[in-house]
């Protein structure tokens, strides 16, 4: 998969689980196993989990809606692109806020985001090759998510929670169990006057650590889970310090990349453009500036081509493009270059490109 379909269809995702706010919210009916707390005091758990420390197996299974996306040629699975279709088996390590390590399990092969301190390495056994990448702001907590694809229950709390406005209700649904962890359920619903494909996301939270243990997203139009992520197995012993270091096996291409603040600067040190941000909650849609694809004639890039080309043109006042409509969100890649992507109908998409 090239960078740029990569980022448009990351992109896209990432919006889907981007909530609205929070308005409302019930006491919570727990099971006789739990005692009672309001969704108010779920929020605030969700943000401040009594340990950072834990390992345990990670389950994501994505459905969209979408048409098939290019893979590596040797077919390989544990790729972290590949997260954003299908069904996939992670191992995570956790221990603190600045140590981390994330394994996507493939087809005799995997992918390991490792950090440590300041430095992050992503490495793919598949084709041997490594990227380094420097942290300017190493204590504070950024966890891995090279992909745009969430790796860890946390993360894609975060995203539901990342557009908290005055939209949402949230409401409480008793108590689960979660790779054997009692867990108390949280139910977001965007306003029934929102123009979105997201019917509700849940998200469920470890009684005793706060630590999310799974996330869903479903859409108004499907019978199955747009997205779930969620452990099948936790423990919350520290996990082996050894996770956590890395070094290059002999032959692997290593290479340095610059970290995430930096690279949205553009040349002289000023800002890159920021996207264009049109509506609020769970309509929101955001428009970008990324560029045309650029010629690319490898086996990967001519697929990425073919997918581009078999998206139906669409065309309005705001110009002409392909739509990529699943069941989660819409986007439009204009003919000059500018990215339309939201939790929305394809009509608004066009109404917030002009």
């Amino acid at each position: 998969m090239t960078a740029k379909v990569r980022r448009w269809t990351a992109a896209a995702v990432g919006v889907a689980l981007l909530g609205g706010g929070v308005v409302a919210a019930t006491s919570a009916q727990a099971s006789p196993d739990l005692p009672a707390r309001s969704a108010e005091q779920l929020l605030v758990d969700i943000q401040s989990p009594t340990t950072r420390t834990f390992s345990g197996t990670v389950q994501t299974t994505t459905d969209l809606g979408l048409p098939t996306l290019p893979t590596t040629q040797t077919g390989d699975t544990s790729g972290l692109t590949g997260l954003l279709t299908g069904t996939h088996t992670l191992r995570v390590w956790n221990d603190g806020d600045t140590r981390s390590r994330v394994s996507v399990i493939g087809n005799n092969a995997e992918t390991s985001v490792i950090r440590s301190g300041a430095d992050v390495w992503t490495y793919a056994s598949a084709d041997r090759s490594a990227t380094h990448t420097r942290l300017t702001t190493p204590t504070t907590p950024q966890h891995p998510q090279p992909s745009g694809a969430a790796t860890t229950p946390e993360q894609a709390a975060q995203q539901v929670l990342a557009a908290v406005g005055p939209s949402t209700s949230v409401t409480t649904r008793g108590a689960s169990r979660v790779a054997g962890r009692p867990a108390y359920d949280l139910v977001f619903t965007p306003a029934a006057g929102e123009k979105t494909l997201v019917r509700s996301a849940q998200v469920a939270i470890d009684a005793e650590t706060h630590l999310v243990l799974q996330v869903t997203v479903d859409a108004v139009d499907a019978k199955d889970h747009a997205v779930q992520i969620g452990f099948t197995s936790l423990t919350y012993a520290t996990p082996d310090a050894k996770l956590f270091t890395f070094s290059a096996p002999s032959g692997t291409t290593v290479k340095e990349q610059p970290a995430p603040e930096a690279s949205k600067q553009g040349q002289g040190g000023t800002s890159a453009e920021k996207p264009k941000v049109v509506g609020d909650g769970w309509d929101t849609v955001l428009v970008e500036k990324v560029g045309t694809l650029p010629a690319d004639t490898s086996a990967q890039g001519q697929q990425a081509k073919q997918l581009l080309e078999s998206l139906p043109r669409v065309s309005g006042s705001w110009g002409s493009g392909r739509l990529l409509q699943g069941t989660l969100f819409s986007a439009v890649l204009t003919d000059d270059g500018r990215l339309a992507v939201g939790a929305v109908p394809a009509d608004q998409l066009f109404s917030a490109l002009g």
